[in-house]
């Protein structure tokens, strides 16, 4: 329970949500993004999740995943999650859309 506490304490003091709120911005504001600019500036992101990552088969070192979830027009289309090391330095993010109609769009 204090390792939850002390995560918890930790990732606000590094600001993993306005950093992940941040990178989900950059992310669909990209010219390489693929999307029209009509669709994305209705996509409301919102807070769903923290992840710690202690162990991983393929990564040498310890991880938080900060997991923004993507509506669009009420309906939720997809997710952002930003992968950053302890300090909060960010080392991978993607932004994924599991609304196969609006990714086709």
């Amino acid at each position: 329970m204090k390792i939850a506490q002390e995560l918890n304490s930790r990732q606000k003091d590094i600001d993993l949500e306005v950093k992940a709120f941040d990178g989900a911005s950059i992310w669909v504001n990209s010219e390489d993004f693929g999307m029209e600019k009509s669709i994305t500036e209705n996509f409301e992101f919102y807070f769903k999740f923290h992840k710690f990552c202690f162990k991983h088969a393929e990564l040498e070192y310890l991880y938080i995943e900060t997991t923004l979830g993507i509506d669009y027009l009420g309906e939720e289309v997809g997710y952002y999650s930003l992968f950053s090391d302890l300090d909060g330095e960010p080392v991978d993010d993607m932004l994924v859309i599991t609304d196969e109609e609006l990714k086709n769009s």
